[in-house]
């Protein structure tokens, strides 16, 4: 497949363009929009990355097993790559959160801290996770589109002053998760059915309501 960024100033240009710059930014550019998109590039990128799962941005490997806390909730601590910026699944566990089930927010698959991964699940442990990929020729087409959005919109306050002009860079971005999404480039992982405390209370008296007519 033919790259459709192979450099940051790919990138760079395709953010000038949404934001309807008048040329293209070179490679010694020191204009102050070429050097803020500079600046904010690789925040932008990481973001992007931890926010969805790119295709072109996952990993699975196996972590590494470098403790066990006997008598702690999460004993088994693992090391974390130093590329890693979000864990999708463990074991082939998702661990997307609804924010509804009560056993997600209180008893979790696994925390982090610092740069270990804390969990239950013993070892070995296959993760899949996304990446911080640095290399631009591997990018997806959709997931440069995005980029580039993400980064005009990061400029775009000082570039052009201009609130209809970020309104018009935020719907362009909207559209091209949806192309994103329907092209396959995006993965949405599979969430927790809702069962929180109201539908559960629901079904309670569903079943409470069967029971009464099956008496009549």
């Amino acid at each position: 497949m033919v790259a459709t960024c192979s450099t940051e100033l790919d990138i760079f240009n395709m953010a000038a363009l949404a934001l309807g710059a008048k040329r293209s930014i070179s490679t010694n550019d020191k204009t102050n929009i070429a050097e803020e998109m500079q600046a904010a590039f690789r925040l932008t990128r990481d973001n992007l990355i931890r926010s969805y799962n790119w295709g072109c941005c996952i990993k699975e490997d196996t972590f590494a097993l470098v403790e066990v806390k006997e008598g702690t909730e999460r004993p088994y601590v693992y090391q974390l790559p130093s590329d890693s910026l979000q864990i999708i699944s463990l074991n082939g566990i998702q661990t997307g959160y609804s924010g509804v089930e009560r056993v997600e927010r209180d008893d979790p698959l696994y925390k982090i801290r610092g740069h270990k991964l804390y969990t239950k699940l013993k070892a070995p442990l296959n993760v899949e996770y996304s990446f911080r990929n640095e290399d631009i020729t591997s990018y997806d087409a959709c997931f440069c589109k995005v980029l580039a959005l993400d980064l005009a919109i990061a400029v775009c306050d000082r570039a052009t002053n201009s609130e209809s002009k970020l309104q018009s860079l935020e719907r362009q971005r909207r559209e091209a998760l949806n192309d994103a999404l329907r092209s396959n480039a995006l993965e949405i992982p599979a969430r927790p059915k809702v069962t929180g405390n109201w539908l559960k209370a629901r079904q309670r008296q569903s079943n409470f309501l069967l029971v009464k007519d099956t008496e009549f």
